[in-house]
């Protein structure tokens, strides 16, 4: 297995299963040098950050990868969580910005220990996941603040896709409304905005869309910036002008590419700025 390959390339410690059955995916369908070359890249980016496991809050141990800036602490952190693909490249580039720019990444894996690759075709179970993956969300942000370079009151969630979904599910969950661990902002790429409606989010709140979204409409995340106007927390929605889903993710390229009969296509200049949106956010919010 090409897994196998990339955990010798990459030593003990160093978590790229998930990077080995992407590439064995590629591999299987007559890709054999993108699939060597995926894990080549993960390896590479991986390398030097610390790989993590933490207690869900429904007790499922999840494997997450820590980025720490070279500084002193305490930091802000930023808890990630992937879409309905799993963990990909274009993540762990998030991961190393949101390091580069002064706090904390911690991307968190939470389809490995579960023996899940990809939801993206299975609306039940993303539904179902939205709401499992909260716990997984809660638990990173409870690990975090054991962490003696982590600033315990400064912890933002981020996610794309699904992982936003789930952002927006962290932010208005009702078992976690009492909690005494709480997010101080969330940032959500592309989410599903359809089930919340004039819902309440319990920490400020940046949702990234583009207008050509056929997957998750961005229309939907307008209606509820309108509904929420004069509210507080704040909720900003940018939805970026010709931009479809996942226009962060250069695996898809500058063309459209059909994807479960939904649109995507990577958007170079729409991810400059969102890198922009999203540190400008931190830094008002984790200040």
């Amino acid at each position: 297995m090409l897994w196998e390959w990339a955990v010798e390339v990459a030593n003990a410690g160093r978590r790229v299963m998930r990077a080995g059955l992407w590439a064995e995916s590629l591999r299987r369908h007559g890709q054999p040098l993108a699939a060597r070359a995926a894990i080549v890249l993960l390896v590479l980016l991986l390398g030097g950050c610390g790989g993590v496991r933490f207690l869900s809050g429904d007790d499922t141990r999840i494997p997450g990868q820590l980025f720490k800036p070279d500084q002193p602490g305490p930091l802000p952190a930023v808890v990630l969580l992937h879409d309905c693909a799993g963990l990909r490249s274009f993540h762990v580039s998030w991961a190393k910005t949101i390091q580069s720019a002064g706090y904390v990444a911690f991307l968190v894996d939470s389809f490995g220990p579960r023996g899940i690759t990809n939801i993206c075709a299975d609306g039940s179970t993303m539904a179902q996941m939205a709401t499992e993956r909260v716990h997984d969300a809660y638990g990173a942000l409870r690990y975090l603040k054991t962490l003696p370079f982590v600033d315990a009151q400064r912890v933002a969630v981020m996610g794309w896709s699904h992982g936003a979904w789930t952002v927006l599910e962290a932010l208005s969950s009702y078992p976690y409304r009492t909690s005494a661990e709480q997010f101080r902002a969330g940032i959500a790429l592309y989410p599903y905005c359809a089930p919340f409606g004039p819902s309440r989010f319990r920490a400020p709140l940046l949702i990234l869309s583009g207008s050509m979204d056929d997957w998750t409409p961005a229309k939907t995340c307008v209606n509820l910036e309108r509904w929420r106007r004069n509210e507080a927390p704040p909720l900003t929605v940018h939805v970026y002008d010709g931009a479809y889903h996942s226009f962060d993710d250069p695996t898809w390229g500058g063309a459209t590419r059909s994807y479960l009969g939904h649109t995507l296509a990577y958007d170079a200049k729409a991810t400059k700025d969102a890198e922009i949106q999203v540190v400008s956010f931190l830094r008002h919010y984790l200040q």
